[in-house]
């Protein structure tokens, strides 16, 4: 600083400074004005088309990441509440939860469905979905009871028919084999499900004629006579066994105390009771093994018949709206 004319001057480092300050600014607003507004601030989720959050949603559908979509689906849902679409996005989630085989979150998502969208034109297919669901509960009372409602509701003669054939196939799922072909006579030869129909009323005669084993009559023949429980049960073999030793230890028990062998025999006698007591058992529980075997072998064969496509078409204004949006 030198002081001149009575007064101070700035020295030259306060020019300096000055002038680079003036400079900065400069920059950062030339610099500032070219940036695009949008790049200025992140993309709000709003900004994201809502077909294009719903395209990436069905391509996680079809690649089978039905957990993944479900997150995609309710972001839709959360973005875009009124948008036309936001239905076939709701019944989404409920085939992504059925397809994943989440049963339970599938039924609470079905009749929130049905909550939220009473007047849908997707109703039918929510309600069969729903009936379905109820189904691999294990609660086939009330699955039935949702396709009688159906029916009782006349949507047309395709979903009647739909409706019969799948309670038919209920009840053959559970051996109920009079009330199967009952339901499945209700589906007509003009109808889309006529020839799976026949094909199912021809298991339900086959499997009618199937016998089951009585675990009690196995346990009352294995006591009445060691092996006979297991043939009646188709087990030659065990049956073989289960005589074969237990009349051996009788034998020898028997023999122990005719020669007055008084703790061997007790000892002989223990083991024979062993041997006959799990030769009861034993028939009882194979009984079970074999009905067990049984009612896999006819859900084995009832499985085909029941996949049923979620886009096959039930009406012609759902028709529609499934090949528009899914």
């Amino acid at each position: 600083m030198t002081r001149k004319s009575g007064c101070i001057q700035p020295g030259r480092p306060h020019h300096i400074l000055v002038g680079l300050l003036l400079l900065t600014v400069a920059v950062t607003m030339f610099v500032g004005s070219g940036i695009p507004a949008q790049a200025q601030s992140p993309l709000h989720p709003m900004d994201f088309p809502p077909e294009q959050v719903l395209e990436f949603a069905h391509h996680l559908f079809s690649e089978q990441e039905y957990f993944r979509a479900i997150g995609e689906y309710q972001r839709f849902l959360f973005l875009y509440p009124d948008n036309p679409q936001a239905q076939n996005a709701a019944l989404r989630i409920v085939q992504c939860y059925f397809r994943g085989k989440r049963w339970h979150q599938a039924l609470e998502a079905v009749n929130a469905f049905l909550r939220d969208y009473p007047q849908s034109s997707l109703q039918w297919e929510a309600r069969f979905l729903k009936a379905r669901t109820l189904g691999e509960l294990g609660r086939g009372e009330e699955a039935r009871k949702e396709y009688g409602a159906i029916i009782e509701d006349q949507p047309g003669r395709p979903l009647v028919a739909e409706a019969w054939y799948l309670i038919g196939l209920s009840y053959a799922k559970e051996g109920r084999w009079l009330e199967a072909d009952q339901a499945l006579s209700q589906v007509g030869s003009e109808d889309l499900f006529y020839a799976r129909a026949k094909k199912v009323q021809q298991i339900v005669a086959e499997e009618s004629e199937a016998k089951r084993k009585d675990p009690s009559l196995a346990g009352f023949l294995a006591a009445l006579l060691p092996g006979a429980g297991h043939l009646y049960c188709d087990r030659p073999r065990d049956a073989a066994i289960a005589f074969v030793f237990t009349g051996a230890f009788a034998w020898a028990t028997y023999e122990a105390f005719n020669q007055d062998h008084e703790g061997v025999g007790v000892g002989l006698a223990l083991v024979t009771a062993a041997f006959y007591g799990g030769n009861i058992y034993s028939a009882v529980n194979v009984s079970h093994k074999y009905n067990d075997r049984e009612e896999q072998r006819q859900q084995e064969r009832l499985a085909p018949y029941g996949k049923i496509s979620f886009d096959q078409p039930r009406a012609p204004s759902v028709s529609l709206s499934l090949k528009f949006f899914f």
